[in-house]
């Protein structure tokens, strides 16, 4: 090479580095102008071709270059690359083994070929060449970060940390490595974590769109939804098509009671991804909530023709129109070896909706039965700690607390909480009372489970609920009444009354009593067998790990009816009792009995509930959209030879309390 062609090669060199790409492109082609096969003009070409998005022009000049010198693994290395953008993985892997043929040592085409492997699905073969690659250079944060990868995506999610907070300690600024240890975090349960870790990579990069969907999820996951759909519209405005982004903003939507525009969302994301089968899952999901139930089906068989074994779909679609389950498809997926729980899961309870509706309760009880053993494997469920927790809120919330708390807190009337059992007929209760021009109904709120940790917190020195409760004082009391309030006027903020129909506020009737003394409470009881059969059939997103164990589901409803017997004898009139069986029986009696209650003239649109037009996001949306009818009344009896341990332990139960 002549002197002047290695200056006019290096003047390329200056530009490029300096980000001068044009200039840097002219010094290049005058060099292969002069002299055509140079192999290094070739090359450096290649890599801006590359790096402007041109991968065949840059795959071809990097074989031109590998033509002239067979024997530079890094030409073979950069074949590889350019091969991989333009998605032909197998040529890829064959080039990126080409230059380790020649260069055993070479660490960046070890990382490259894992990357290869890994698109092509052959994840073994990925994590060996990761391996490979550290065994080379230990402190390669790439490598790192990339093994973590595909660990976290094998399930070994505590190796997949090491190596990301390996691959930070050796590079603080590597953003990717930042969200995936999130990411992984997240996985585990530690939320907060995470958080801390997403919204470091968005500092390191404000513009990593990725990192900022994997905050908002982080975000949701800890409760704090209005921060969650921030960053999602941040990411939206980072990449207005980016369908994921559109997707996880539906998400986070529909979680905070804004289903319709979380329909909106799912919709932008299949327009701009039509083959994505989770977005029409969860789109199917909100029309069911909004009561368009021909929609939500129409979804969830898209959905399933786009993923045959998307069992998730298949249960979806079970919960709405059994009839429509394809039952043999589902048997074959369930005996597949490699299965995932999660997927197992699903396809039982779909089976056992589809089985049940078709008046096979033993087929259909043995895929309950399956499905929540499953489910039963993999929480942390302890029915003691339970029992024990009980003791704790009768201990905390006696007479001598609410003698002290007396008047402490908002004497505001518009809360009225529908409380029970799930499934004991709240969602009926609740829609039944939102029919009336003056009640809203805001559905399952979270609000008074994060002001329990919310309080603790603000006592500080480790303390926890309910024994915070013990050192609260006037002001800490009317503060956190006032949260509570303005999460009501969140969802509407003119309604004199605003329905809470969280069931398991049942365990908070003494938080209740103490920020909210004025407030409504609705009890909703029903036939302790068809409440916890009904519980045992339905599959629970999220919670009710006491309904999995038919033993554990009878023990939580003894400590159920424990804690109630201890609020009523502390307010023998603080709250209305309906029974579910009475309300179905006369329902215009026990609804004129309940809006005389909440303070209200009677309104004939409580009678014809099923013609309101609300959000319903419970597994009853459905059925609160008809009249009334009886058929869910002694359904218990269907299932009684199967049901004998639960009816053991509350007969016993029973037993015990007439002692």
């Amino acid at each position: 090479m002549t002197e002047a062609l290695a200056k006019r090669l290096q003047e390329g060199l200056d530009h490029h580095r300096a980000g001068r790409l044009k200039e840097a492109d002219a010094s290049y082609r005058s060099v292969l102008a002069e002299e055509p096969r140079h192999p290094d003009g070739l090359y450096l070409l290649g890599v801006l071709a590359l790096q402007v998005g041109q991968p065949q022009v840059a795959l071809r000049l990097f074989r031109d270059a590998a033509a002239v010198r067979p024997g530079d693994a890094e030409v073979h290395n950069m074949c590889g690359e350019a091969s991989r953008s333009l998605g032909d993985h197998e040529a890829a892997i064959a080039s990126y083994r080409r230059a380790l043929e020649i260069d055993p040592g070479h660490a960046g085409a070890c990382i490259n070929l894992g990357n290869a492997c890994r698109d092509a699905g052959r994840i073994d073969e990925a994590i060996e060449n990761y391996r490979r690659a550290l065994d080379i250079d230990a402190d390669l944060p790439m490598a790192h970060n990339n093994l973590g990868v595909v660990l976290r995506n094998r399930g070994r999610v505590d190796e997949a940390t090491g190596h990301f907070e390996k691959a930070i300690a050796l590079a603080p600024e590597y953003a990717e490595a930042c969200t995936n240890l999130g990411n992984a975090l997240l996985e585990a349960g530690r939320a907060k974590e995470a958080v801390r870790l997403h919204e470091r990579a968005v500092k390191l990069r404000p513009d990593y769109v990725a990192a900022r969907c994997n905050l908002g999820n982080a975000l949701r996951l800890s409760g704090r939804l209005d921060d969650a759909i921030r960053q999602y519209k941040q990411a939206i405005a980072l990449d207005p098509r980016l369908a994921l982004a559109h997707y996880n903003l539906g998400i986070a939507l529909d979680e905070a009671g804004r289903p319709a525009e979380a329909a909106a969302r799912y919709e932008k994301a299949i327009r701009l991804q039509p083959d994505y089968p989770e977005a029409l899952n969860n789109l199917g999901n909100v029309c069911d909530q909004l009561g368009r139930h021909e929609d939500a089906v129409r979804h969830y068989r898209r959905a399933i023709e786009l993923r045959p074994h998307y069992a998730e779909a298949h249960r979806n679609l079970s919960r709405i129109d059994p009839a429509q389950v394809d039952r043999k498809a589902l048997e074959r997926l369930l005996e597949e070896p490699e299965l995932a729980a999660d997927d197992a899961v699903h396809g039982h309870f779909a089976l056992g909706n589809a089985f049940q509706a078709a008046g096979d309760h033993g087929r259909a009880f043995e895929h309950f039965r399956a499905g929540n053993r499953l489910r039963r494997e993999r929480v942390d469920y302890d029915a003691e700690q339970a029992h024990r927790d009980v003791d704790r809120l009768q201990q905390v919330f006696d007479e001598a607390h609410f003698d002290r708390v007396r008047d402490a807190g908002s004497d505001s009337q518009r809360p009225v909480f529908v409380l029970g059992m799930p499934r004991s007929g709240t969602t009926l209760v609740e829609q039944i009372l939102a029919s009336h021009p003056d009640v809203h109904g805001a559905g399952e709120l979270d609000t008074l489970r994060r002001l329990e940790g919310a309080i603790a917190a603000s006592i500080g020195g480790g303390a926890v609920y309910p024994e915070c409760m013990r050192e609260v004082s006037t002001a800490v009391i009317s503060d956190y009444a006032d949260r509570y309030l303005a999460e009501l006027d969140r969802h509407d903020a003119t309604a004199p009354r605003v329905t809470d129909k969280t069931p398991s506020n049942f365990l908070r009737i003494g938080l209740i009593r103490t920020l909210l003394p004025a407030a409504r409470i609705i009890h909703v009881r029903r036939d302790p067998r068809d409440t916890c059969v009904s519980n045992y059939l339905h599959y629970f997103a999220t919670g009710n790990e006491f309904s999995f164990d038919l033993q554990e589901l009878g023990r939580f409803y003894l400590e159920y009816e424990r804690l109630m017997a201890h609020w009523e004898s502390l307010f023998p009139d603080g709250m209305l009792t309906v029974q579910y069986e009475e309300l179905l029986a006369d329902q215009e009696s026990v609804s004129r009995r309940m809006v005389d209650y909440l303070g209200l003239e009677w309104d004939d649109a409580c009678l014809a509930f099923y013609r309101t037009d609300r959000p319903v996001h419970t597994f009853s949306s459905l059925q609160v959209r008809r009249p009334v009818y009886r058929s869910a009344v002694g359904r218990w009896e269907l299932y009684r030879e199967q049901l004998q341990p639960l009816l053991e332990v509350l007969d016993a139960g029973q037993s015990g309390a007439g002692d």
